[in-house]
């Protein structure tokens, strides 16, 4: 049987609306989600620069680039693995499947909207960078969308995480444990990593690549990186989505 197909207009009230509710919902707990994704990397950064006082430019812009991939990914894949699990496990996300509604829009306005928590704590870092360690940043354009896909590559892993764990404390371990995983290994040096192709699968290796040329201007093979990071989210959200639609 063929499924009708969903025009863009309608998909975009979808957005529109999901968008609308997960704001909504978090309009009264939006305080802890902006201090744990901003506080921590922010003061990771002031701790290392107060430790180390003798980095020199490329370590102090590591460490910057690290650290909002590093809020990025607390608001993305913890955060949002938690809140995945408590609709699981309260059957909240069985109102979604009865919705009228594409949960591959679902997916995407949960990604989006977790992934928005980072970008407080990503601006100061980056204040942190320019006024601590005299760092020149380039906040151009591509830095948004590079942000909403970083979001969507990382949401997308929080979201099974949250789906497969029996409730929210089991996630939330786990989703720190994947998360740390995923950032150690994709910040390995460049040097390392091309004896080990296979860190290139992850998605924090590309996006830290990606962002360390648009910050810094450091050299990257933007093109053949960008491709990669959209092929692993088209199936990231595909495997998120097919779990969403399986039967509890």
């Amino acid at each position: 049987m063929m499924m009708p197909t969903v025009s863009s207009p309608r998909l975009t009230t979808m957005f529109r609306v999901l968008l609308g509710m997960q704001f909504a919902r978090l309009r009264k707990s939006w305080r802890p989600y902006i201090v744990v994704s901003a506080v921590m990397p922010a003061g990771i950064v002031l701790l290392l620069h107060l430790m180390t006082p003798h980095m020199n430019v490329a370590e102090r812009q590591d460490v910057i680039s690290g650290a909002m991939l590093l809020s990025e990914a607390i608001a993305s894949i913890v955060m949002l693995s938690q809140y995945v699990a408590w609709l699981h496990v309260s059957r909240a996300l069985d109102h979604y499947r009865v919705l009228p509604i594409s949960l591959e829009v679902l997916v995407l306005s949960l990604t989006g909207v977790y992934g928005l928590f980072a970008w407080p704590g990503i601006a100061l870092i980056g204040i942190e960078g320019v006024l601590l360690d005299h760092l020149t940043l380039r906040f151009g354009a591509i830095l948004i969308p590079l942000l909403l896909v970083t979001a969507l590559a990382m949401g997308a892993i929080g979201i099974v995480i949250g789906l497969l764990a029996p409730d929210e404390g089991i996630a939330g371990l786990l989703g720190n444990l994947v998360m740390m995983a995923i950032l150690f290994l994709g910040m390995v040096p460049a040097v390392s990593s091309s004896r080990m192709p296979w860190l290139w699968i992850l998605p924090s290796t590309g996006s830290i690549t990606i962002l360390r040329h648009s910050l810094f201007d450091q050299p990257a093979a933007v093109t053949t990186l960008w491709t990669g990071e959209l092929l692993y989210v088209t199936i990231a959200v595909s495997i998120a989505t097919y779990f969403i639609k399986r039967p509890s």
